[in-house]
């Protein structure tokens, strides 16, 4: 229990990466506030299993590009757990790959608004909380793409690289209250977002990895956002942490 006491919040928490990611926390005994955009039902169900549990946790509906739906969901999270120590940005919708030449700014700025707006909305409001306490922890996740861009991605490679680029701007930023802020960037996974990839691909994708030849799990990737998130982390700020078993580099 290396996080109990204290209080998460999680964008995109009912699937995947963010799925994990909650659970990993509340394993850690930390209270957490997650988001979900349309299903209603999904969410409702993980969070009763994570009360039945024993575990502290709630979701609320909240689209990360809409400031008002963030707001509401941040004071209902400092309200409910007494303030928040934690922010992870996770959230992010399925898309469709497609050339540069074929794509449209719509798409473009759907991925800004998703990857840059969202994250831009849930720092600033959940930023007073975290002053309050003293200090926080901040995590975005990222991208193995946004490092070595692959065809038919750029509106998504774009967005990644912005959010990297806030990352580090942050952390030099907000050090000053006592608020680390890094990046977590997962590899390939076997998520809904890579169902468009076939098994073909996505065992090319595990050949490529150097470490034990294989995609890395939603589990693993949450474990690196939870090694962040500890005090043993506390001089960690401004970095990506790579939890792609070696994808990223090789």
């Amino acid at each position: 229990m290396r996080l109990k006491g204290k209080v998460a919040i999680v964008t995109g928490g009912t699937r995947g990466i963010g799925n994990a990611i909650v659970r990993k926390l509340v394993g850690e005994g930390a209270a957490v506030g997650f988001t979900y955009l349309k299903n209603e039902k999904l969410a409702h169900e993980f969070e009763q299993s994570i009360l039945a549990g024993g575990g502290q946790a709630f979701g609320m509906r909240a689209d990360v590009r809409d400031a008002v739906q963030v707001n509401a969901f941040v004071a209902r999270a400092a309200e409910r757990f007494g303030g928040i120590d934690l922010v992870i940005n996770n959230a992010h919708q399925a898309y469709e790959a497609k050339f540069f030449e074929d794509a449209s700014w719509e798409e473009f700025q759907r991925e800004i608004d998703q990857l840059v707006r969202g994250p831009f909305n849930v720092i600033q409001a959940a930023l007073p909380h975290l002053k309050k306490r003293g200090g926080g922890t901040i995590i975005n996740v990222g991208s193995t793409m946004a490092r070595a861009p692959r065809l038919k991605h750029s509106f998504y490679v774009t967005a990644k690289r912005a959010l990297y680029g806030l990352t580090e701007s942050l952390a030099i930023e907000l050090g000053r209250y006592g608020i680390r802020v890094n990046m977590v960037t997962p590899g390939p996974l076997d998520t809904e977002h890579n169902v468009s990839h076939s098994a073909e691909r996505m065992k090319k994708f595990g050949d490529e990895t150097p470490l034990n030849g294989r995609i890395g799990t939603v589990e693993e990737a949450a474990d690196a956002v939870v090694l962040l998130a500890l005090d043993e982390a506390r001089l960690i700020t401004g970095a990506d942490v790579l939890a792609s078993g070696g994808f990223a580099i090789a």
